[in-house]
């Protein structure tokens, strides 16, 4: 009995689906990378020193580029998980690794892509450029969109610290980004791209953290204790943040449980009179501005 046009394409998408599956749930991953700038560096750093026994990296492949980077991977590793392609040909990374993280500048992208030939059988991509939409990469790389994604983290992903967006959603990517410390999958490219701005207020955070080193240092604290203090504070504070971060009002609790008519008190209605937390909105909303092309980003 011949098979109905609808039946057949069911069969077909069946079974990419099924070769999907199967390929991500091995635990002989090989993971390669195309650029090794530092997001690159990390998640190679992260996954390569996991101890998670449900997902395991047998190898990773990297490029040469950036060579002090690269370097320092195979110096950590060593050889058994580490190769640098030194041929500088971004195909011998795709031919012997099966999920690809592709993490290149925006404008390399489609450069990169368009010299390399994808296996629809056994190639996985993540694409960690931030400008890159799912509907381009699937052009790109001819993939079928069950193998294509985008992901988003910080350089804290070395230690385990970090949290990664990804779209679209995956259970089974999502248990091989765990090991970077946690991993949410968004509904969309939409929400991902409102979800990766507060990621963008990393540098403020450490322009702050400088500010007040400079601000101590002018008023006569030693510079090193003053470092030394401002990290551990800020730490002790970020971890009790994320303590009971799955609750959305936790957040309130910390602000409401600060002691009425005390100095941290004080200070948030002073840093409100002043704009200061008000800023932070505008910052946003010009950030969310560039990313979606809107503007150019700036106040």
């Amino acid at each position: 009995m011949r098979s109905s046009p609808l039946s057949l394409l069911i069969s077909i998408i069946s079974a990419i689906t099924l070769s999907h599956a199967m390929i991500l749930s091995t635990k002989d991953l090989k993971c390669g990378f195309l650029g090794c700038g530092t997001i690159a560096a990390a998640i190679a750093t992260g996954l390569a020193s996991s101890s998670d026994e449900e997902v395991t990296f047998s190898h990773f492949h990297v490029s040469k580029r950036s060579a002090s980077k690269s370097a320092a991977l195979l110096s950590r590793f060593g050889p058994d998980k580490i190769t640098i392609c030194e041929s500088g040909d971004n195909q011998e990374i795709l031919d012997s690794s099966n999920v690809i993280f592709v993490c290149v500048l925006p404008s390399q992208l489609e450069e990169v892509l368009s010299k390399v030939k994808f296996d629809h059988e056994r190639h996985t991509i993540i694409s960690l450029v931030s400008t890159s939409t799912l509907p381009q990469l699937i052009s790109l790389s001819s993939l079928p969109p069950t193998s294509v994604f985008k992901m988003i983290c910080l350089p804290s992903v070395a230690t385990h610290d970090g949290t990664c967006l990804l779209v679209p959603k995956s259970e089974t990517v999502k248990k091989i980004l765990l090991p970077l410390g946690g991993c949410v999958g968004c509904e969309s490219e939409d929400i991902m791209t409102k979800m990766m701005i507060p990621a963008c207020l990393m540098g403020p955070m450490y322009a702050i953290m400088k500010g007040n080193l400079d601000w101590m240092v002018k008023n006569g604290v030693p510079a090193e204790d003053a470092s030394y203090y401002i990290g551990r504070t800020y730490l002790g504070i970020a971890k009790d943040a994320e303590a009971k971060c799955t609750d959305p009002k936790h957040f309130t609790d910390l602000i409401e449980e600060q002691t009425p008519g005390g100095i941290n008190q004080q200070a948030i209605e002073n840093l409100t009179k002043l704009g200061a937390l008000d800023s932070y909105d505008k910052a946003m909303d010009k950030i969310l501005e560039r990313l979606t092309g809107r503007g150019d980003g700036k106040a």
